[in-house]
């Protein structure tokens, strides 16, 4: 877990350090729990609302697909961080070549080792996503009786669910293989459906297919929203709308976690054997030909 707390703690001091000196850094997400309460939900109409149902108790990790604005703030940010790289360089590169000049003075002084020069083929910084993400989860649930759901106050935007994991807790399950991402629209609760698990996805894989190992299959179902699902009477009053999911391609493991991909969804994603397949595109694709003939 190490390693993990150690990019939080990253990513933490990199937003504590302004672009400039008049300048705030950048929030590209902002997510609190709306909490479990007798009477109907009020939202603020700038902000999204994320609900989603689960089996139990569950950590459900999203992150943020950057729009224009955000890859541009982004940009800033990285390029503010490379500018005190080569600061803290230059500085340790003074501290080596005096620390040098002595142990050519003394033959019981060590040899300092050379710092490297950070360049912008070798500069390290951290992705968007590890930037602009939140947990819903494990704990903070909106209904905790007779089933389990969570309802989430987020900066709107078009996000990806990243995996089963709670970033503090240091372990879980990424959907690196394979994810769905949704719009999340400001004033209106977006419904990702119910989450709970999938008798079958309780065998192993396929042979040759590597993307979901064998401690992994037995994975949860993502049941889209229909006119059968059941709504709490809470936001009845508010603007629901199912989330439109879209297929999502492979995306890095940045957590150090098992590697696995959302379970096929009918009607919009599915695989063949390690090949996303867009079923919502192919869809699409099919209606545009027979509307054409």
């Amino acid at each position: 877990m190490k390693p993990l707390l150690t990019s939080i703690a990253l990513a933490t001091s990199l937003l504590a350090v302004p672009v400039s000196a008049k300048e705030k850094p950048p929030v590209f997400v902002e997510a609190k729990p709306v909490k479990d309460s007798k009477t109907a939900v009020t939202i603020n109409p700038a902000k999204a609302y994320v609900y989603v149902r689960t089996s139990n108790a569950m950590p459900l990790h999203l992150v943020r697909i950057p729009s224009a604005d955000d890859q541009t703030a982004y940009e800033k940010l990285k390029a503010a961080a490379f500018v005190e790289a080569r600061e803290d360089y230059e500085t340790a590169l003074k501290k080596y070549e005096r620390d040098l000049a002595l142990s050519k003075q003394s033959s019981g002084v060590k040899k300092p080792k050379k710092p490297v020069e950070p360049t912008e083929a070798n500069f390290q910084f951290l992705s968007f996503g590890q930037l602009a993400n939140f947990t819903v989860g494990t704990f903070n649930r909106f209904q905790s009786k007779g089933g389990s759901s969570y309802l989430h106050e987020v900066t709107p935007g078009t996000y990806r669910i990243y995996g089963q994991v709670d970033p503090l807790l240091g372990f879980g399950v990424c959907y690196c293989m394979g994810s769905v991402t949704f719009e999340a629209n400001a004033g209106q609760v977006t419904d990702l459906g119910s989450v709970g698990p999938d008798p079958a996805n309780s065998e192993p894989p396929e042979k040759g297919d590597s993307s979901s190992p064998r401690f992994a299959a037995n994975a949860f179902a993502w049941t889209p929203v229909d006119g059968e699902t059941a709504i709490d009477p809470r936001l009845a009053a508010l603007t629901r709308v199912p989330a439109d999911f879209r297929a999502a391609g492979k995306t890095p493991n940045y957590m150090g976690i098992a590697i696995s991909r959302i379970p096929a969804i009918s009607g919009v994603i599915g695989y063949e054997r390690d090949k996303i397949v867009d079923l919502k595109a192919q869809s699409g694709t099919a209606l545009a030909e027979a509307a054409s003939q």
